[in-house]
């Protein structure tokens, strides 16, 4: 952790104009790419996961001979995705926290610290955004320009609480929106499932092994993942929740310490945190992004 005495926050003004700069917007860029490319290990691990859950059994209700290679083809799948893809998707996805811690004590002004996680040198994030030949064009379709909801006239402290919180806050919600939406597809699949065995008349052997062992290791990796979701969630909206309550104490100070201990708690998150499916982020990020504004605006009292 850093040393907390060291450490005076740098005014609103100072926030606003530190993260639009071109340094600013390139470790957003760098951190954006690598979380993709951690995403797509992931979806490669759920798409598998998919095609095993539904796949799976069509082919053991239709041909039951092949229901013993279809487990199997299965339990390797699920082995490559709880290995390989994996620590794939794990190591990027700490690259990415360092990148994104490193843009926060940029913009925070926050002491240097040690390397967090697997970071990544100046010469690594400049081949992340080598491509880019028009920065701020991307940074406007990208919508990194404002990237926190910062006031001139909110106290430097009081900024840096919002941000910290806002960011908890945009995490919880797109990881609540991710887990209702496994539960509710599991659930209708597994509707699906035995009412299709009922109308075909399956006898309770035909089902254990020609569906519910198939589609045991997809289904219990996916219950692993949503239940890291869901944990997930939990210890960022109880993160907001501090943040929240000494934002709302208007009678005590926020010290900078308290500042540099939830920056900590929030890399802590970033880089164990369960990945978002994009798609989810581009459906939500309108509201979410509204909800932000409008929650920051309480705070200040505006």
């Amino acid at each position: 952790m850093s040393n907390s005495s060291h450490y005076t926050p740098p005014s609103s003004e100072a926030i606003e104009s530190l993260q639009n700069e071109d340094v600013s917007i390139r470790l957003l860029l760098a951190q954006r790419r690598l979380y993709s490319k951690a995403k797509f290990h992931l979806s490669a691990r759920l798409i598998g996961m998919a095609v095993i859950g539904v796949f799976a059994p069509v082919v053991s209700m239709f041909w039951p001979d092949w229901a013993v290679l279809t487990g199997a083809v299965a339990g390797l799948w699920i082995f490559l995705g709880r290995t390989w893809l994996s620590a794939r998707e794990r190591i990027l996805t700490e690259q990415a926290a360092a990148i994104q811690e490193r843009f926060d004590f940029h913009v925070f002004a926050m002491p240097d610290v040690a390397p967090r996680g697997i970071a990544l040198s100046p010469e690594d994030v400049a081949l992340e955004t080598a491509y880019v030949t028009d920065l701020h064009r991307v940074a406007a379709e990208q919508h990194f320009f404002d990237w926190y909801p910062i006031k001139r006239e909110t106290p430097g402290g009081i900024s840096v609480a919002i941000s910290q919180r806002a960011n908890a806050a945009y995490a919880d919600r797109l990881l609540r929106i991710t887990a209702n939406v496994w539960i509710a597809c599991m659930i209708v699949w597994a509707t699906v499932l035995v009412v299709t065995s009922s109308v075909l008349e399956m006898t309770l052997s035909d089902f254990l092994l020609g569906i519910f062992l198939p589609i045991l290791p997809a289904a219990l990796d996916v219950t692993d993942f949503m239940r890291n979701i869901g944990i997930s969630a939990r210890e960022r909206a109880e993160l907001g929740a501090a943040i929240q309550s000494r934002l709302e104490d208007r009678g005590t100070p926020i010290e900078p310490g308290e500042l540099q201990v939830w920056q900590d708690r929030l890399f802590e998150l970033r880089s164990t945190a369960p990945l978002v499916p994009d798609i989810f982020y581009w459906l939500s990020r309108n509201r979410n992004e509204a909800a932000m504004h409008a929650a920051a605006d309480g705070f200040r009292g505006g």
